[in-house]
């Protein structure tokens, strides 16, 4: 994972752009505390589907 530091970027959309730069999701820090853990809709849909994390076996199992 990598990491970002809240004090490395001024607004949301600037850590929004740092996020989808990444190829990995990010830690978020806020001084010495995590305070989120973010990432792309393409690495959180790899880590449901993909490693079968959740068991599911297709995007419709876990449709609302």
């Amino acid at each position: 994972m990598e990491a970002i530091s809240m004090n490395a970027v001024q607004d949301v959309n600037q850590l929004v752009g740092k996020v989808h730069e990444a190829s990995e999701p990010v830690v978020v820090f806020d001084g010495d505390d995590e305070c989120l853990v973010a990432m792309r809709p393409a690495d959180f849909e790899r880590i449901l589907f993909d490693s079968s994390l959740l068991n599911c076996s297709d995007r419709e199992s876990i449709a609302l």
